[in-house]
C-alpha cells in the first residue's frame, strides 16, 4: 500500500506528464466556449446593423431617394453579404440599373442574387428579371436556357409569359401561342399582368391571321 509521500510523488509524476495538456484541454475548452458566445454575439449585432440599414433603403426607395437607397443597398451589398438583405439590395440596384438603361450592370447585380442566394423565392425573382434583361439584350438563347432552370411552381406563368416574349421577338409567332396561352392558365384570373398576357396573345393571333381575315 502506497504511503501518502508515495501518493503524493505519484500525483507530482502524473501532473508532471499530463498537466500541460490538461491545461491546453481547459484553456481551449473555455476559448470555444467564449469564442462561441462572441460568434452569437456578433451575429445577432451584424443582424441588428443590416435591419437598420435595410429598413433606411426601403424608406428611401419608397420616398423615391433612389440616390440614398442605392447607397444603403451597396452597403448592405458589400458589408452584410452573409445577411437575407443584401439579396434584396441586389435586386434594388438592379432595378434602378435598368430604369438608367445599364442593363450590363443590372445583369451583375442579378447575377449576383443567384451567386449568393439560397432562397428558392427570391432566386426566381432574380431569375426571371435576368432573363428580361437578357431579352433588351437580345440574348434569347441565353433567357431561354436561364427560364429553363427555373422549378418554382408559383411563378411558372410569370416565366411562360417571358417565353412568349422572346419567341415572338424571335418571330416564332406559333410558340408565342402556345407559350402565352400556358401563361393565362397559369396566372389566376385577378391577377394584375394578366390582361397584359392576353393583350400580347391577341397580337400574336393577329400576326398569324392571314392578310384580310379578323382574328377570331
Amino acid at each position: 500500500m502506497e504511503t501518502e509521500d508515495q501518493q503524493l510523488e505519484d500525483l507530482k509524476k502524473w501532473w508532471k506528464e499530463n498537466g500541460s495538456s490538461i491545461i491546453t484541454g481547459v484553456v481551449l475548452g473555455l476559448a470555444v466556449l467564449f469564442g462561441t458566445r462572441s460568434w452569437f454575439t456578433w451575429q445577432e449585432r451584424t443582424a441588428q446593423n443590416a435591419s437598420v440599414i435595410y429598413s433606411v433603403m426601403m424608406r428611401e426607395a419608397q420616398s423615391g431617394d433612389a440616390s440614398v437607397a442605392s447607397e444603403n443597398a451597396a452597403t448592405l451589398i458589400a458589408d452584410f453579404s452573409g445577411t437575407p438583405y443584401a439579396s434584396i439590395a441586389a435586386l434594388l440596384l438592379a432595378r434602378y440599373r435598368i430604369e438608367d438603361n445599364e442593363l450590363d450592370a443590372a445583369k451583375s447585380q442579378l447575377q449576383w442574387v443567384l451567386d449568393n442566394e439560397s432562397s428558392d423565392e427570391i432566386r426566381t425573382t432574380a431569375s426571371v428579371r435576368l432573363a428580361r434583361v437578357l431579352v433588351s439584350l437580345a440574348d434569347y438563347d441565353g433567357a431561354l436556357a436561364l427560364l429553363d432552370e427555373i422549378e418554382a411552381d408559383g411563378q411558372q406563368g410569370l416565366v411562360s409569359e417571358v417565353r412568349g416574349d422572346i419567341y415572338t421577338l424571335r418571330g416564332d409567332n406559333q410558340q408565342a401561342v402556345d407559350a402565352y396561352s400556358e401563361a393565362l392558365l397559369l396566372l389566376p384570373e385577378n391577377s394584375p399582368g394578366r390582361n397584359i398576357v392576353l393583350l400580347k396573345y391577341d397580337n400574336v393571333i393577329a400576326l398569324q391571321a392571314p392578310a384580310g381575315d379578323e382574328p377570331q
